[in-house]
């Protein structure tokens, strides 16, 4: 029970992490951790700003999505989240973003390829964007499942992002990633076309990815 206390607490926190980097805005978005061992998870409520969110709103789920503990209503993303966990052992937290550039770029593109020499080790690889589907529907899980594979990160079409972690910082310091490369693709595009990386690059890339695992 003291672990899952403390997920609490830090589950509201990063809360208000997001809003502070701009990660998120008012009620948008949504944050979930793995307890350890069990086929449980901690995810945020539905409808209540990140300031305003206490530790005991903070609902404690099984795999099913059935409400274990808590009075307030789980994120209506809480299938995707679900959907994560049971596919990818390797992930303990999930962090859902509306910030500025991922949004920008989920609306209009369908991948961004690995173009620079760094910072793509934390992904795994391009940064794909999943085809649209109705927030909170199976169908938007199973899509997100398809295109994010083994990597740490997808665009939802016209919808943000997801970021994987071994734990909550890894997934938030994977959502403060991908919003730079987002940025930097936009403001490289407006430049000229981008040049990807060449296929030796890739590979160094996802080399590093691996030994992060």
């Amino acid at each position: 029970m003291v672990e899952i206390e403390k997920l609490r607490n830090d589950l509201a926190d990063m809360g208000i992490q997001l809003l502070r980097s701009e990660l998120t805005h008012g009620t948008c978005g949504n944050i979930s951790c793995r307890i350890p061992g069990k086929e449980q998870i901690l995810v945020t409520p539905s409808g209540i700003p990140y300031e305003r969110i206490k530790p005991e709103d903070i609902l404690l789920t099984d795999f099913k999505g059935k409400v274990i503990e808590g009075n307030c209503k789980p994120s209506v993303e809480t299938p995707f989240h679900l959907a994560i966990y049971k596919n990818r052992d390797d992930v303990g937290a999930v962090v859902h973003t509306h910030s500025t550039y991922a949004l920008s770029l989920s609306a209009v593109a369908k991948s961004v390829p690995v173009f620079l020499d760094e910072i793509f080790s934390h992904i795994g690889g391009r940064l794909d964007v999943s085809p649209y589907a109705v927030p909170g529907s199976d169908e938007l899980a199973e899509n997100m499942i398809k295109s994010l594979g083994d990597k740490n990160a997808v665009l939802l079409s016209n919808h943000g992002a997801v970021c994987c972690g071994k734990n909550l910082e890894e997934a938030f310091e994977v959502a403060e990633i991908v919003e730079k490369i987002c940025k930097m693709y936009i403001l490289t595009s407006v430049i000229d076309e981008v040049k990807s990386l060449p296929k030796e690059g890739v590979k160094y890339q996802r080399q590093m990815f691996e030994k992060k695992r």
